[in-house]
């Protein structure tokens, strides 16, 4: 058996007990009726790519709990994050907007105080919401601060003890208001820490053989005409490019932990998802389901995160509604998301409160959950920064092109069939083939800069739009 420490292993029989206690009846609660305001939950991983899921086809890992709610719900298989980072991420899902256009552009980068005060726990709770929040929230802080926010604690970052923390405040909450419910879980975070060889969060993994480990995903190698920006960042920044000196060997390895750490926090989904049974809130609630970002995953031989590759950016997202109002066991390949702007309008939706689209840029994704809508956005946009070697990146993903453009160095300009090269492996930029389709998304990416105000992608954007190279 896995050795942990007490407490941990105090924490873990206590999720248990959690989870066994929520098999028995559920407590009832009336259903809502048409127009009023569903009970809202959203349940957030961490670093956790799109593909890691068993329900996406993935044969090295298993989720039964994640692949129960996609089959209540519409797994969406084209959802982006906004920045591949968690603090940025997170400052976007919680105002609504870009993190560049709230000023949190890094780790432990606070958004600006108007953007705080139109967070979406105050929004919900003046729309009369109860507005609970549990786990980990990095906006910039690790765990909720105490008031600011428009939501109340129920427990701080502890993936073991989340399901506890939710039961024990399910259990006080007495009804008279709709339940806006955050449960925010650290794993698969851990796989950062096996890189670097240390202390697990939640405790070792037991011990496995090369032989048991997946095999090297069809892209491990770099694409043609890689950017020397990512070159120079896996060097500048070797804390968290701990990887450079790896074999192949080593790979598999780290791809085995990474899934088994996002069954670890399926596990935990499991047990949150048991206690909304338990109280009778899980079928007439919307449940969203989502990462804040991706994982390399060893593709192009890439740990962490960072940078704009699709395991990086591409990932999960699951919308169940409530019951009868919605798709049931639906994949959506169509809807291009971005999860920071599209979580704050789609819980703003289904609570009733009105948005200015001149301000907010996301869009619900309650008209392609209810069936209504197969599409969202023409594009998607991601930016993101490389502070190893303090350069900026963007990209902009469309139904089937992706491109890409780093501030400075070779091969910074990239550009991707997403149909015909999914894993990316072959940079058409250079191929005077695809020039029109070059030049439109580099005019795309220059009016985003223009419409979020970014100076920097606007500098970098001008020769081309000037001209339509």
């Amino acid at each position: 058996m896995t050795d942990l420490n007490t407490s941990a292993l105090a924490a873990v029989l206590a999720a248990v007990a959690t989870a066994a206690d929520a098999s028995a009846a559920p407590i009832s609660k009336p259903a809502p009726s048409a127009g009023q305001q569903p009970d809202i939950i959203v349940i957030m991983t961490d670093q956790q790519t799109a593909g890691a899921l068993s329900c996406a086809g993935n044969p090295w890992v298993r989720t039964p709990a994640m692949d129960s709610l996609a089959a209540d719900g519409v797994r969406f298989t084209r959802a982006y994050c906004p920045y591949p980072l968690s603090g940025p991420c997170r400052a976007s899902l919680i105002t609504g907007r870009m993190p560049f256009e709230v000023g949190a552009t890094d780790n432990g980068v606070r958004p600006t105080a108007e953007a705080m005060r139109e967070g979406i726990g105050h929004r919900i709770a003046a729309a009369g919401y109860e507005c609970l929040y549990a786990g980990k929230w990095h906006v910039p802080e690790v765990n909720l601060p105490d008031s600011g926010t428009g939501f109340r604690r129920i427990a701080k970052m502890g993936d073991p003890t989340l399901a506890a923390a939710c039961d024990e405040a399910l259990g006080d909450y007495d009804g008279d208001k709709p339940l806006f419910l955050v449960a925010s879980l650290l794993n698969p975070h851990e796989i950062c820490e096996y890189g670097r060889n240390e202390t697990l969060q939640y405790g070792e993994l037991e011990p496995f053989a090369t032989g048991e480990c997946p095999n090297l995903p069809a892209n491990f190698m770099p694409s043609t005409y890689a950017a020397e920006a990512l070159t120079l960042e896996r060097a500048a920044s070797p804390r968290y490019h701990d990887t450079y000196t790896y074999t192949q060997d080593d790979w598999r390895r780290y791809l085995y932990a990474y899934y088994r750490f996002v069954e670890r926090v399926d596990r935990e989904v499991g047990r949150i998802v048991g206690v909304l049974k338990k109280y009778g809130l899980y079928d007439d609630a919307v449940i969203l389901f989502l990462s804040d970002h991706g994982d390399g995953a060893a593709a192009h031989g890439w740990n962490q995160k960072w940078n704009l590759q699709e395991e990086v950016v591409n990932v999960p997202l699951i919308v169940k509604s409530p019951k009868g109002r919605g798709l049931r066991g639906a994949v959506n390949t169509a809807a291009l998301s971005n999860v920071g702007l599209d979580l704050y309008a789609t819980v703003c939706d289904y609570a009733g409160v009105a948005l200015d689209p001149a301000r907010y840029r996301g869009r619900s994704l309650r008209p392609v959950a209810e069936g209504r809508a197969e599409t969202l956005h023409e594009e998607v946009f991601v930016e993101t920064l490389l502070s190893g070697v303090g350069m900026r990146g963007w990209s902009i993903v469309g139904p089937r092109y992706k491109y890409v453009l780093y501030q400075w160095g070779r091969n910074r300009e990239a550009l991707y069939d997403l149909q015909s090269d999914p894993g990316e492996m072959v940079n058409l930029a250079v191929d005077g083939r695809y020039a029109g389709e070059l030049a439109r998304l580099r005019r795309a990416l220059y009016e985003w800069g223009v419409r979020i105000g970014e100076q920097r992608l606007i500098r970098n954007m001008t020769p081309y739009a000037r001209t339509g190279e």
